[in-house]
């Protein structure tokens, strides 16, 4: 089995902290709070998931749907804010 490990990079609103800090230490998942942007209220995180594991795969899941539907919630408040980055992303403001 080859070795599926990935990092992403997500923008997590400060309302929904907690939650996505128990999913990755309910499931010991690695983790880096590498930036806060204090204006737009979000913390930029990164994730490292182990895709050969079912429970980091299912907690990547679980993230990401969390974040998708406070994005679809929030439509109109949140702007053209992206939660989830691609790793060529680049933020510059911390």
């Amino acid at each position: 089995m080859e070795n599926k490990l990935i990092v992403k990079r997500y923008k997590i609103p400060d309302d929904l902290l907690m939650d996505i800090l128990r999913i990755l230490f309910g499931n010991n998942i690695k983790h880096k709070i590498i930036g806060i942007q204090q204006r737009q209220n979000m913390v930029l995180l990164n994730v490292n998931f182990d895709l050969n594991t079912i429970m980091n795969r299912e907690a990547k899941e679980n993230m990401e749907g969390i974040l998708s539907d406070y994005c679809e919630y929030m439509k109109g408040l949140l702007g053209d804010t992206v939660l989830m980055l691609d790793e060529e992303d680049e933020e510059k403001e911390y």
